[in-house]
């Protein structure tokens, strides 16, 4: 099925229960059947809660998808936006569910809950889901045997983050450095505390004392507060790098490291891969991303998933050791940072990969919120 066919076929039946008085979100009221997968087809949705363009998470995910569907033609893959309006994301899972997929991929934690009212169906036995970049429900994985939850250790590409932007800053005689997130949620902790370490492992290593500012923009689609901020870091902060991990709303932050002439750090994707051949001077802005491999993650996931081998109601969490999480290291990175800076990250890596390093997790279910908050402060100019 041809994506623009999907979305019409959803905007009829959507309308059809908007006239019949249904309500979004109300899992029985919705009495369409439930088509049969026992077609001889291999069909898999991915539903973006969002739109893609963001160069960075959804668009890693798209590329998944693409490259699979790419490799195993036979396959019908379909990839729907959804759009910012979450109202429509609950009644957009439950008819593609209705649908004949047989695998339907959804992310973040904002798809948790849909899919936990959709899986407790029993109508939907048959079929088999993906959530990634969250856990069905926190430690309890086994409780639906339908799903397969991914995490990823986003705090240890964190980590890489805030010891290069602490590195970069020595360098430039700077004291201060900067985290933005996009919402104040478990994964976008999670990068904050692992670049807040990565800051102290420097300042421990070297005998330094870089601060770092943190700051988050409330959302994932405001890029023009997301560039306030990050002109508010590099102007009255006298930051001279910064990480952004703000999905679409981090682009605005490329705009202000290319306006005040400063240095970023992606997130997601090789966002400096994606303005190149668009924008050149954004581009040079662009040290490093921190890579957190969705892409890689769903396509090994799906052919898995083909193969009869993808196992479900369990958590998988991946990071450095397992290739989800990196950094990129391309010729604009080694133009900017010194070799001695680019040896001391490589032998963080090779520590993390060894578990010599231990990153600790900001996700809440092994930080508390007031303990990761007091760690923010403790390295806050602000607060000092």
């Amino acid at each position: 099925m041809k994506k623009n066919k999907l979305f019409i076929q959803f905007g009829i039946i959507i309308l059809g229960l908007l006239v019949s008085g249904c309500t979004p979100g109300g899992g029985d009221s919705i009495i369409s059947p439930v088509s049969n997968v026992d077609d001889g087809v291999d069909k898999i949705a991915l539903l973006i809660n969002g739109n893609l363009g963001d160069m960075s998470f959804f668009d890693s995910a798209a590329k998944g998808m693409e490259d699979f569907k790419k490799d195993y033609p036979n396959a019908v893959v379909d990839i729907v936006e959804m759009g910012t309006d979450n109202t429509k994301w609950e009644p957009t899972l439950r008819l593609t569910a209705n649908d004949d997929y047989d695998l339907i991929i959804v992310g973040t934690n904002e798809m948790r809950e849909p899919l936990q009212r959709l899986v407790r169906n029993e109508r939907y036995a048959s079929k088999r889901f993906i959530l990634f970049d969250a856990e069905i429900e926190d430690n309890n994985s086994s409780n639906y045997p339908t799903v397969r939850s991914i995490l990823f250790k986003q705090n240890e590409g964190g980590y890489l983050a805030g010891a290069l932007a602490a590195l970069m800053s020595i360098d430039a005689g700077k004291t201060k450095t900067g985290f933005i997130g996009g919402m104040k949620i478990d994964i976008i902790n999670d990068f904050g505390y692992g670049f807040m370490q990565g800051v102290n492992k420097v300042n421990a290593d070297l005998t330094k004392n870089i601060l770092a500012y943190n700051s988050y923009i409330g959302d994932f689609y405001n890029s023009p507060k997301g560039k306030t901020l990050a002109d508010t870091m590099y102007k009255e902060g006298d930051v001279d790098v910064l990480f952004a991990a703000a999905s679409q709303a981090g682009l605005g932050c490329f705009d202000s490291a290319k306006n005040n002439n400063k240095y970023v750090i992606g997130v997601d994707s090789d966002q400096y891969e994606y303005f190149q051949a668009v924008d050149k001077l954004k581009a040079d802005r662009i040290v490093t991303s921190v890579l957190k491999r969705v892409d890689l993650m769903l396509y090994e996931s799906c052919v898995q998933f083909l193969n009869d081998e993808l196992q479900y109601g369990l958590l998988q969490y991946e990071g450095l050791k397992e290739g989800k999480i990196g950094i990129v290291q391309n010729a604009n990175y080694e133009s900017i940072v010194s070799a001695e800076n680019r040896t001391y990250i490589n032998n963080l890596i090779d520590g993390i990969i060894s578990e010599e390093i231990v990153v600790n997790s900001g996700l809440k279910r092994y930080t508390t919120t007031e303990d990761l908050n007091a760690y923010y402060d403790a390295l806050d100019p602000n607060k000092q």
